[in-house]
Order: C-alpha cells, then structure tokens, then sequence
C-alpha cells in the first residue's frame, strides 16, 4: 500500500511546488472576534461565538459562517484589495496542505488576547501565543507534506497580519474579575502588553515570518457596550479611550525598532486610529446616521452581548457604525480597510466589493 499511495503524494508535492513557483503568496492571519472567520465555531464550549443569525445575513448566503460581522471583516477587505485569497479557518475541516498552499489559513479566534489570561471567562478562545503554537504545526505538517524547501518558500514569502489587544483591555485590564485589573495600573498594564507583544512577533519572525502587519487598537471607548457601562448612549470612555491610544504609540515603536533591527523584516504598523474616531465623532460625513447604538438589538433591553435570532435589526445596515455591542459593520469594515490600504502605501490590485 505505501509504494502504490507514494506517486500520489510526489505528485501532489510537485503540483504544490509548480503552484508556488508561479507567484503563489498567501496570508496567515492571526486577531480576536475582529478577524475570526469561524474558529471559535467549532469550540463548542466557547462563549465567544458566531454561529446565530442575524451574524453573516449581508455574506455569501446570509447564513452564520464565524465572522462577529453582518458581512466581512477588515482581514477580509484587505486581503481582497491585495487580491490575496481568504484564508479559511484553521479548525475548518476541510484544510488540508492543498487549501493551505493555495490560501493559507486564519488563526484568529474570538476573544483571543495578547496575554494568555485574558477572556478565560469565555472558557474557549485561543491566545495569541496559542494562535503561533498552532501555526508551528502547521508549518511541521507542511514541511512532512510538501517537502522543508518547498514548504520554507510558501512561509517566507506570505504576509501575515496580527490584529489583537482590545480583549486585553475590554475583557481582562477593565474588568475587575480578573486579577490584572488590581495588579497593574493603566501604564504598567500596556507596557506588559506591549512587551509581550514584542515578544511574540519575534517569535514570530523566528519562524520565518517576514512580512508582518500589526493593526492597531481603535477607539474602544466608543464601542456602544462601553459608551452603555458608563450609562450614556451617546459619550464615549475617554479613560478606556486613552488606553488604546497608548497602547497604539507604544506597539508603533516597537514594531518600527523590530522593522530595523530584524533580519529582512518587513514589519508595518497599521493605524487608523483618528479615521475611525473621526467615523463615529462626524457619522453623516461618511454616509452612517448611527454611531453610537448596535444595528442588532433586542428591543430595549441591553446590553445583549450577542446578536440572537430574537434580535431585531436596524432598517438600513449600511448606515450603522457598529453591527452589535462591540463590532463594526460590514460598511464601516469597508472604510477602515480602505484608510489601512492608503496610510500603508499598498497597492490596490483588485477593486471587488463581493462578500
């Protein structure tokens, strides 16, 4: 049985290796609820999850799929502006070293945080250093698969994106369940954070990624679950405001000395802090009416942590700022991704707007 099944997986082998050898670049993503495209779908213990309508309604067929979205993610628009393939879930089933050659994979996981502690209260959710535990298998099953240079070549030359640290925030350093938020004050918390961090995209690098882009934190403050924990619908937490601010200045130099500092590193920080601010701060400009409430709501009471089938939906998708307590719509996804594209200097090569 084993000679007859090895021409089989040479010549799979080759045809991978005619793939990369003709300008095959993929992505490896890893992020939170932000970028997650249906990881924390399948563990079923989480209470971090997507997989209720009315998540996914403005996507493919509208039905659930992962994303903590009405449609895409800024990964996705991103990716798709690049003409990059999307990366499907790592825990999707159907991966296996064709897809992964072909599209890479995505790691990011719904509550998932640059500390390993940080949303053990949604019981599942995979950390970063998780995340870079997993793309190491990865890369090990790759190498077994598709041969160590072959392998090598598609890692080196695909980009990678790290968009993470607003649960660190958001469900750990402001909630007074967990012991970070005694621990440390606000400086020494994001200074933790951002070493760290620092840490982990060396790490990182160290596995041969080369082409590396952090996306900073936006303004968490006004994300409409914390605009309602200081109870006003419409002022924003300046204080959890200034937080992500200096978590952002203190990640850019981090990532500008790594830039400078790492053998052929091509590390890029991706913030779009004041766009977004000025997104909710100035709605209409930009073509929303809403920017302070969740498009999907249950009635009058909230904070309703989820989107549910019970919910009910806002008339025009299009003109809200955040789809639920905590994340943007498909639209202001859309503008984000779109500011992120033009302060990196990035070349648009593919102008879909498909889901």
């Amino acid at each position: 049985m084993g000679c007859e099944r090895k021409p089989l997986g040479i010549a799979l082998a080759l045809a991978l290796l005619l793939g990369l050898a003709h300008g095959d670049v993929v992505q490896f993503i890893f992020g939170d609820s932000l970028s997650d495209v249906g990881n924390n779908n399948y563990l079923t213990k989480s209470l971090a999850r997507a997989a209720l309508p009315w998540y996914g309604i403005d996507f493919g067929s509208g039905m659930p799929n992962g994303r903590f979205c009405n449609g895409r993610t800024v990964a996705d628009i991103i990716g798709d502006k690049m003409g990059l393939p999307r990366p499907p879930a790592f825990l999707d089933p159907s991966v296996d070293e064709t897809v992964i050659a072909k599209s890479g994979l995505n790691y990011a996981s719904g509550g998932g945080g640059i500390l390993n502690e940080t949303s053990s209260l949604f019981i599942q959710r995979f950390s970063l250093y998780k995340q870079i535990e997993l793309f190491q298998g990865t890369q090990a099953f790759m190498r077994e698969k598709i041969g160590r240079a072959a392998a090598d070549k598609l890692f080196g030359e695909a980009y990678y994106v790290v968009a993470m640290g607003a649960n660190d925030f958001i469900n750990n350093y402001l909630l007074p369940v967990y012991s970070d938020s005694w621990t440390y004050n606000g400086e020494t918390f994001v200074k933790y954070m951002v070493t760290t961090l620092e840490a982990q995209l060396r790490l990182l690098h160290g596995l041969g990624a080369r082409r590396v882009t952090f996306f900073g934190l936006g303004p968490m403050g006004c994300i409409p679950l914390q605009r309602l924990l200081q109870r006003s619908s419409t002022a924003c937490q300046e204080s959890t405001n200034k937080l992500a601010l200096s978590f952002n200045k203190q990640a850019g130099a981090v990532i500008k000395q790594l830039a400078a500092s790492l053998p052929n590193a091509t590390f890029q920080f991706g913030d779009v802090y004041d766009y977004f601010q000025d997104i909710i701060d100035r709605p209409y400009v930009h073509g929303f009416n809403n920017s302070h409430a969740p498009c999907c709501t249950l009635g009058k009471v909230r904070p309703t942590l989820t989107c549910t089938p019970l919910s009910t939906l806002c008339k025009d998708r299009s003109k809200y700022v955040f789809w639920d307590e905590y994340h943007p719509t498909d639209r202001a996804n859309e503008l984000i991704a779109l500011e992120t594209l033009k302060r990196l200097n990035i070349t648009v090569v593919a102008n879909t707007t498909s889901t």
